[in-house]
């Protein structure tokens, strides 16, 4: 009797490690993609970074300097916040 309850036990405690393991690959999944929206919106930034060069150029303007320090500080951020999410993805495994 006891070894059928032992049995019982472990498959309960198996299940559980099983259930928070999913849990965490699940939040490691979203983590990711947080991750590649944000180097997405990066990417988009430089694109705008060049568009506002080459406007400024084109049409004989001086440097567009405050324009583009704007987009690199919002590029800066983006890098920050892929730095915080891959620190989270490092928590959720190492937990």
């Amino acid at each position: 009797m006891s070894l059928l309850k032992n049995l019982g036990n472990k498959a309960l405690n198996t299940a559980k490690v099983v259930g928070s393991k999913s849990q965490d690959m699940m939040e490691i999944g979203k983590l990711k993609m947080q991750i590649s929206q944000a180097e997405g919106e990066i990417k988009k930034l430089k694109a705008e970074i060049g568009e506002v060069v080459y406007t400024a150029y084109a049409s004989g303007q001086g440097s567009p300097s405050e324009q583009v320090v704007s987009l690199c500080d919002a590029i800066n951020a983006k890098y920050a916040e892929i730095e915080e999410l891959k620190l989270k993805i490092q928590q959720v495994q190492n937990d």
